[in-house]
């Protein structure tokens, strides 16, 4: 089997493709998927009231284990995240249940000094009320 026939590549793939077709719901005005890695899966851009862009890097991480109201992500992927000058938020996308879960990593959340290589964020599964919550912070 080939890396990306690997059953993580395997994950990824099928997690970046349940982000992809959820983010085109949230009608976005520009979704790219990169061409080579730059430190997001995604650049998602929607119209705000203003008439201006608010412009989003989106990182996907795929599991087929349970996801509870938390997820691990790296350190590095985090303090990432956090210190980039475009904002970032996670999708995890449960590809055995086909359900995603969202998080807007924060400075002053988790441990980024000592312990293990993993900060724990907190995740919201994404339904109808959460969707519409998640599409309104995007635009504001």
């Amino acid at each position: 089997m080939t890396e990306s026939n690997s059953q993580s590549g395997l994950i990824g793939r099928r997690s970046e493709l349940m982000a992809e077709l959820f983010l085109q719901e949230l009608n976005p005005k520009f979704l790219a998927r990169p061409t080579e890695d730059f430190g997001f899966d995604f650049l998602v851009t929607f119209k705000n009231p203003k008439g201006g862009l608010n412009t989003y890097g989106v990182e996907v991480k795929g599991t087929e284990r349970p996801v509870s109201s938390s997820f691990p992500i790296d350190k590095e992927l985090y303090r990432r995240m956090i210190h980039s000058n475009v904002p970032g938020f996670l999708l995890v996308a449960n590809v055995k249940q086909n359900k995603l879960f969202y998080s807007w990593p924060e400075a002053r959340a988790g441990n980024l000094h000592g312990g293990t290589g993993k900060v724990v964020v907190p995740v919201t599964e994404i339904d109808i009320n959460s969707k519409k919550q998640l599409r309104k912070r995007l635009v504001i």
